[in-house]
């Protein structure tokens, strides 16, 4: 990993994490507290204490030191200061490396984001909420004639976009998108299958010939209109919630 810093986050590095240092670490905290007890802790108790020691070592390896061969009187601040000051370099670096590895996580999460919002514009590309084949979706009554170019889009999103180069690495926004294409693949095949050529132009009717015109439609006919429609609905508001989701998630 390399550590390349920007001017402004050199200054951010030495005002937040060596002025005001955060001591998260226990290392640190070991060190810097055992550092400042040796700077404040009396003379006469740390006499005692390097007695104790010495008489320990003494006892136990069968030589004979004395207090004054083991340390002088101005040793002890310098090793005091000299703890605090490692304390300090080691909270400054560990800080450091804790700052670079979220700033590195940042990147790769937006790269992530990045690759999800160059889809997302593909896909609003192909099926936009003001395009005609939403609008069919959101407003249309299919129990009267529609335009084969109506549905054009949802049959190519259907035909095109089932595949792993168009799936969402965000997970939300993938689940969203399998449910939108289970739903289009659904509402398209059965407009396709009960939908009747109305001469020989584009246009298309989901009322049989035979009942087209007529003021009453048979129990089946009013059924299949009816499923039509609530699957329009239903395709319409699955669109519209992955569209704002994105835009939530992606920032678009």
């Amino acid at each position: 990993m390399t550590l390349v810093f920007s001017r402004e986050e050199v200054k951010q590095i030495i005002w937040k994490k060596w002025i005001f240092p955060d001591f998260t670490n226990k290392l640190t905290w070991l060190v810097g507290g055992a550092g400042v007890a040796v700077i404040l802790t009396p003379t006469a108790f740390k006499q005692l204490f390097y007695n104790w020691l010495v008489d320990t070592f003494n006892l136990n390896a069968g030589d004979h030191y004395t207090l004054a061969e083991l340390q002088s009187g101005t040793a002890d601040y310098w090793l005091g200061f000299g703890m605090v000051f490692l304390a300090l370099a080691h909270n400054l670096g560990y800080r450091v490396f804790i700052y670079k590895s979220e700033k590195l996580a940042q990147l790769d999460k937006q790269k992530l984001l990045d690759v999800d919002k160059g889809l997302f514009n593909k896909f609003i590309a192909l099926l936009p909420s003001d395009g005609l084949d939403v609008k069919l979706l959101e407003e249309h009554d299919f129990g009267h004639s529609h335009h084969g170019k109506q549905v054009k889009a949802l049959d190519t999103f259907v035909q095109t976009w089932n595949n792993a180069q168009k799936q969402f690495l965000d997970k939300d926004l993938e689940s969203k998108r399998e449910e939108l294409i289970t739903k289009s693949s659904h509402f398209v095949y059965t407009l396709a299958s009960r939908s009747y050529s109305v001469g020989n132009g584009e246009m298309f009717s989901c009322i049989p010939d035979a009942y087209r015109g007529a003021w009453d439609w048979p129990p089946h006919v009013e059924e299949q209109i009816r499923e039509l429609n609530t699957l329009g609905t239903e395709l319409f508001e699955l669109h519209k919630d992955l569209v704002l989701t994105a835009r939530r998630k992606l920032k678009c």
